[in-house]
């Protein structure tokens, strides 16, 4: 029996209109190696496979990965190339990683290697053969931190002098002075790995499987999943596609991968690309595929990740919606090559690239991206499957009406409900096609067409939205004409 009740009370109900959630298009995930044995011990157990790190910033990712971004080689450490990429090159963050890397795994030993010293009394210096060592054994009988001091990084060992070892390398016919050591070997680290999965014995999930557990730990969803040096392995590139869908259960992504220019399995002339991405299948409507590779200095870049850079600046610069093509902006670089040798692309070569569904750089005043199509094209012509931006702005959009209507599941089926998710969306749908990020008219439907009453006894019901996407603006033709009429102006007094 309910509660007998006089006087005057007040309820609150449910607002009829519902804010839209705020979802980012431009958040990387990037799964690679990280030189994690730099860490202390304690801190690399939040770094090692399996593990997840939310970076906003350069300094971030030194702290909890171990890079150091402005000197590290970038053909080791892909890691090291998305930092320096994302926070310096574009100033832009947050960055989710996934190291691959297990210096307790993947390591090498150099036994007895003999140590050249180079210099004089007071200063004299050696170098390992391997850089990045994880532990030095031995030098000899010495003792680091009395005799000799040594980086680990780049694996210069200083004599400390008027020490033993100084004394000894003073001697006239002494004997070898031998290193053993271990050294971070990630060239180890193989696309199974990247690729991961969910071992039900531990409950430990890896690699690209990672994918998963973003947005139950974070409230994230990536925006765009990248995997510097891996991404060119065929079935690497394949899987990235497929995780793009359905990342728990109801969100999207899209993926950045490249096509290698490096190794027995490189692409080095821009006439063999399509050959390369057709035998392959790189046919993916949800992936963007670079070639070759970008020059920044004396290193090298994967464009999949100055890619996934220009994509985040030009979503920056339109209120960080992903409507816009991230095509024709300026890359900051100096150069591309393929198997170390420089690349020449006139427009000419990067429009046959561009047109066989391949993203490049072109130089046409100053260093440009250079390609909007989806790895699809040209096998696939649907306009929402052939432009990156469309695919970007698909998946934002999806991920922003899930996040904003989940809290109206299990609601009654009311005419409320309905009108509450009408109304709602049609408001943000006015509100995207005045920024311009879609075309005006959009709109949502709620039929009977889309609603058999046999689904809605089920408790389903289906709203239908017609977005207006905007396109980009590929080719711009001016049509010149010679009008003779004009010369009628000589005879005017």
């Amino acid at each position: 029996m309910a509660e007998y009740f006089r006087g005057a009370r007040a309820f609150q109900v449910p607002t009829r209109l519902i804010p839209p959630a705020r979802v980012s298009a431009a958040i990387p995930m990037v799964f690679g190696c990280a030189p994690i044995h730099r860490l202390p011990a304690d801190s690399q157990a939040n770094a090692m496979p399996g593990s997840i790190v939310l970076a906003q910033q350069n300094s971030d990712a030194e702290e909890a990965l171990g890079i150091k971004s402005a000197t590290d080689d970038f053909k080791k450490w892909g890691l090291s190339m998305m930092a320096f990429s994302h926070f310096n090159l574009f100033n832009l963050g947050p960055v989710l990683f996934v190291n691959l890397f297990n210096p307790e795994i993947h390591f090498s030993t150099a036994p007895s290697e003999e140590l050249l010293f180079v210099g004089s009394v007071g200063n004299f210096t050696a170098t390992l053969k391997n850089t990045d060592v994880i532990k030095l054994n031995s030098v000899n009988n010495f003792t680091e931190g009395e005799d000799f001091t040594i980086n680990k990084i780049t694996g210069v060992i200083t004599v400390i002098p008027g020490k033993l070892l100084e004394e000894k390398l003073l001697e006239s016919g002494h004997a070898p002075i031998l290193a053993n050591y271990t050294y971070a070997a990630p060239e180890m680290v193989t696309a199974n790995d990247c690729i991961g999965g969910y071992d039900i014995e531990t409950g430990e999930t890896t690699g690209l499987e990672l994918i998963e557990d973003v947005f139950p730990l974070t409230s994230l969803i990536p925006g765009g999943l990248v995997a510097p040096h891996f991404s060119e392995n065929p079935v690497v590139a394949a899987i990235m596609a497929a995780k793009t869908q359905r990342i728990n259960s109801v969100f999207t992504s899209v993926a950045y991968g490249d096509i290698p220019t490096d190794g027995v399995n490189g692409v080095k002339l821009y006439t063999k690309v399509p050959e390369y991405k057709n035998k392959n299948s790189l046919v993916y409507e949800d992936m963007l595929l670079c070639w070759p590779k970008a020059k920044v200095g004396d290193r090298e870049i994967s464009l999949s990740v100055l890619a996934c850079g220009t994509a985040a600046e030009t979503d920056a610069a339109n209120m960080d919606i992903p409507f816009a093509s991230n095509s024709n902006k300026t890359l900051p670089i100096q150069g591309i090559v393929a198997g170390g040798e420089e690349v020449i692309l006139n427009l000419s070569k990067a429009n046959r690239l561009a047109g066989n569904g391949v993203s490049t750089a072109l130089n046409f005043n100053g260093w440009k991206s250079w390609g909007g199509r989806t790895a699809a094209y040209p096998g696939a012509t649907d306009p929402k499957d052939v432009f990156f931006s469309s695919r970007r702005m698909f998946a934002w959009y999806s991920n922003r009406l899930i996040l904003t209507y989940f809290q109206k599941v299990d609601d009654g089926i009311n005419n409320r409900l309905i009108q509450t998710i009408v109304n709602s969306e049609q408001i943000n749908l006015n509100s995207l096609g005045a920024s311009e990020a879609l075309l005006p008219g959009s709109r949502i439907e709620f039929t009977p067409d889309d609603n058999a009453i046999i689904n809605i006894m089920d408790g389903l019901i289906r709203f239908r939205i017609l977005l207006g996407m905007v396109v980009p603006a590929e080719e711009i033709d001016f049509i010149l004409e010679f009008d003779p009429t004009l010369l009628e102006a000589l005879f005017a007094a």
